[in-house]
């Protein structure tokens, strides 16, 4: 166990993702929920990751302050507060759709229930894998 504590944050990190995707393979959960996965992981084994999620045929629910990871999600999920109510707002965003250009521009009542994002966002959270962050977008794998 001594060689483990040599290994840096992120082959800490891939060593766990490998060991959590081994045990996925053989008995496949309905969902995965990773917390910042990412943040130890250089770019290369970022990429990597996220490669590897977006090819494999899992759920996950991933929380990623790296645009890096989430844009290669099919959703995002995004928290925020509103100022003016002092209350969170909850956006999702369908990014398959978006990469299309298909979203519809959002009156003015939706603009301002969806925090004056200007864009009416679909609600795609219960039928899609996403990542969720707190005060950050949620991504769906």
């Amino acid at each position: 166990l001594n060689v483990v504590a040599l290994l840096s944050g992120g082959e800490k990190t891939l060593a766990a993702m490998a060991l959590l995707f081994a045990l996925q393979a053989f008995q496949r959960p309905p969902f995965l929920l990773l917390d910042e996965i990412d943040a130890h992981l250089d770019h290369r084994n970022l990429q990597a990751l996220a490669s590897y999620m977006a090819q494999s045929e899992c759920q996950a629910i991933v929380v990623s302050l790296k645009d890096r990871f989430f844009c290669r999600s099919e959703g995002l999920v995004g928290v925020t507060r509103n100022p003016c109510t002092q209350s969170s707002v909850i956006f999702t965003v369908d990014l398959d759709r978006f990469r299309q250009g298909s979203l519809v521009p959002a009156s003015t009542d939706d603009a301002a229930d969806g925090g004056g994002l200007g864009t009416k966002l679909p609600q795609r959270v219960a039928s899609s894998p996403l990542p969720l962050a707190g005060s950050s977008p949620v991504a769906t794998m």
